[in-house]
């Protein structure tokens, strides 16, 4: 083996290897930070996110043309999967408020949702004046994309084998929808209404 041919076989791995993990790390925290997790469920009519900083949502919402926001945090009780606070709740219901035409659904969800909470949600999206609809928790990877599950099987005719599918994405990490979860099985044994 030539002196340095190591070193050139590492600079052509290692480098582009280096290059595309700049671009996925770059990617995640431009899609969590600066578009706050937020994923097209049914394109101009339902969109699913985290939390949007109050002094944000305006700009938010004009940008998507969003009419109904459906937040689904409590506040009460933080934990690791619902940290946000009641006074972080109550900020964002008065600053949705603030913007003219816009309505707000505060939908308190533990991880798994009452059946009382899902049959408010199914209110809230059979009004087609309510369209175009934010769905957010704090993250915008658990109980958001669970409703936005459950949006896709009432609405759009899902399975929900394929609404759970595509409750979690190419880029995340984790089980969360798998169908031995417990947003996934949730999934798998939700029953659509008789329409």
């Amino acid at each position: 083996m030539k002196p340095g041919f190591k070193t050139k076989v590492l600079k052509r791995v290692l480098i582009p290897l280096l290059i595309v993990a700049i671009g996925i790390l770059a990617f995640v925290f431009y899609q969590k930070k600066m578009r706050y997790n937020l994923v097209t469920i049914s394109e101009n009519k339902v969109y699913n996110s985290g939390v949007v900083p109050p002094h944000q949502l305006e700009d938010f919402v004009d940008d998507h043309q969003i009419k109904t926001i459906v937040d689904l945090r409590d506040g009460l009780i933080q934990t690791e999967l619902n940290p946000e606070n009641k006074n972080q709740v109550n900020a964002e219901e008065l600053a949705a408020n603030k913007i003219s035409g816009i309505k707000y659904y505060n939908l308190p969800t533990d991880q798994l949702p009452a059946d009382s909470t899902v049959q408010k949600f199914l209110t809230i999206m059979d009004d087609p004046k309510n369209y175009s609809v934010l769905i957010h928790c704090h993250h915008g990877v658990g109980r958001s994309r669970l409703f936005s599950s459950i949006y896709r099987i009432e609405y759009e005719n899902f399975t929900n084998d394929d609404a759970r599918k595509k409750a979690r994405l190419f880029w995340e990490f984790g089980t969360n929808f798998s169908k031995s979860s417990e947003k996934g099985a949730y999934l798998m044994n939700y029953k659509k209404r008789d329409q």
